[in-house]
């Protein structure tokens, strides 16, 4: 049984995690922190072998040659689940809308409360970039709109869309253990009937006409969905978020989304990310 877990401290500038995250992604993760210049990624210390040291800092090299590994830690025996519990109260991310995990649930009482328990999806509500297309939304979906959540993740973008009004969501990912939780998020959330949830690759679906689109993504994945999105929204005239983006990259995202047609409506900002809502 695995049970011993390993901390790996990666020295990796803020404004590289999103692609150094990208570019480790299919290794056998358990975790991310995120901390000042620095990534620490969890692993089952089974896991965690020789080879597979060799093959990360190899690929993360030929990205950018200065990142290393600073320290490799065995944290002590714990218990995890309740650790986990102390490490994500509820997010109040509007006057209306607050995201939490099921045990912290009477201690919200906003209208639309979306219950996510946290797993190893990215998007419980603790990230910035999830507060800021929430926020986005809460003036955008309305009744009977078609929306789509891309890279869905724990589900929680596809679950607001529900809940603020929208008739149908198609939400989908390119990681089968994040469809799972998002198929069990939408279940607990009660919304399962207006949401279609698939494992997909982006770069290879074709996207229905839609009234909106929620993509929290890396960027290099936003540049090549982009005249995608815009084939999506423009008869609908619709609208397209997008957050997972640092604000250094502000200028790269909006050139390539107004050369693809879309005209820019809006930014918001927290730390150092920011999210865009662009008309089709």
């Amino acid at each position: 049984m695995k049970n011993n877990y390993v901390n790996v401290h990666l020295f990796v500038r803020d404004e590289d995690f999103e692609i150094a995250t990208a570019l480790i992604a299919d290794s056998p993760i358990l975790g991310i922190e995120e901390r000042y210049d620095e990534l620490v990624v969890c692993y089952y210390q089974e896991d965690w072998t020789d080879e597979l040291q060799n093959e990360i800092i190899d690929t993360l090299k030929t990205f950018k040659d200065y990142i290393d590994i600073k320290e490799i830690e065995i944290p002590e025996n714990k218990n995890w689940n309740e650790e986990i519990e102390k490490q994500t109260p509820p997010i109040i991310v509007s006057d209306r809308i607050a995201i939490t995990p099921e045990w912290h649930r009477d201690k919200v009482n906003q209208e639309l409360t979306i219950i996510i328990n946290p797993k190893m999806s990215f998007g419980t509500g603790q990230h910035a970039t999830t507060k800021l297309v929430s926020r986005l939304m809460e003036n955008l979906v309305k009744p009977n709109d078609y929306w789509i959540d891309a890279g869905t993740g724990t589900g929680v973008l596809a679950i607001l869309a529900a809940k603020l009004g929208a008739s149908a969501v198609y939400a989908f990912d390119n990681d089968e253990w994040s469809v799972e939780n998002a198929k069990e998020n939408a279940e607990i959330n009660n919304v399962s009937d207006l949401l279609t949830i698939e494992m997909q690759d982006i770069d290879n679906l074709s996207l229905p006409e839609a009234n909106g689109i929620a993509a929290n993504l890396f960027l290099h994945l936003v540049e090549r969905a982009l005249p995608r999105f815009f084939e999506s929204l423009k008869n609908t005239k619709g609208d397209l978020l997008i957050s997972g983006i640092l604000i250094y990259d502000k200028d790269v995202v909006i050139q390539k989304a107004l050369s693809c047609g879309f005209e820019l409506v809006n930014t918001i900002t927290e730390d150092e990310w920011i999210a865009f809502h662009f008309k089709g």
